[in-house]
């Protein structure tokens, strides 16, 4: 074997155990109890919990990218039923009001994905090309490879912590994340996150009495 080959060869193991160790791992989504939460409102031994993921770090170990950074907020809602009584959701509204009185409705995980994940392919033409002018392509590729994956993951992340229960029986509790935008520029985030938010619900219904329930919760 030449020693071109040799380097080349030695570049390709570098690349791909790089590329292992970079890989994305979704951390499990721990849900606490209700009395651990600030943001929450109770009735009826019922508990709605909103917490946002105001710290880029909380954003950034779950998600594995910045969404606080392209303007969007996550709040994770959960409910605690310590009761007796049944709850539907199945035509809950939920939003998040500004302090100027601007409501914002969720948005769907496709549109967050789109917007903060990275072009991979693109990613991967100009990683490509650097390493034609170095002699490094085959860690380019792996690069490229690698960051096709962890987009998928985090993909994968957004869209399977969406609130999917929407039936609340006695002493249960379900969970799942909503994302609104807070603002379109990415400079004028830091702004968007000092104002007050309102986690706003509506149309919360008892089964038992078909009684409703609107509630606000402050999350800043």
């Amino acid at each position: 074997m030449s020693r071109f080959q040799k380097i080349i060869s030695l570049v390709v193991l570098v690349s791909f155990l790089t590329a292992g160790c970079t890989q994305f791992k979704p951390p499990p989504l721990l849900v606490k109890v209700p009395s651990y939460y600030s943001h929450k409102t109770t009735f009826n031994r019922l508990t709605l919990v909103a917490d946002p993921y105001l710290d880029r770090s909380k954003v950034e170990h779950f998600f594995n990218t910045d969404i606080l950074k392209d303007g969007f907020l996550a709040v994770h809602f959960i409910a605690f039923n310590e009761g007796i009584e049944s709850y539907d959701l199945s035509n809950a509204d939920f939003s998040l009001v500004k302090e100027t009185g601007e409501v914002l409705k969720p948005l769907e995980p496709k549109q967050i994905s789109k917007k903060v994940l990275r072009h991979t392919s693109l990613r991967m033409l100009g990683w490509g090309l650097a390493g034609l002018i170095v002699l490094t392509i085959p860690f380019s590729l792996a690069a490229g490879v690698d960051s096709r994956r962890a987009n998928k993951r985090i993909k994968r992340q957004i869209a399977e912590h969406v609130l999917k229960y929407d039936r609340l029986e006695a002493h249960e509790s379900i969970d799942g994340f909503y994302f609104f935008r807070i603002t379109k520029r990415s400079r004028e985030i830091g702004d968007a996150l000092k104002q007050h938010y309102q986690f706003r619900i509506k149309n919360v219904v008892q089964v038992d009495t078909g009684e409703k329930y609107d509630v606000s919760i402050a999350i800043n």
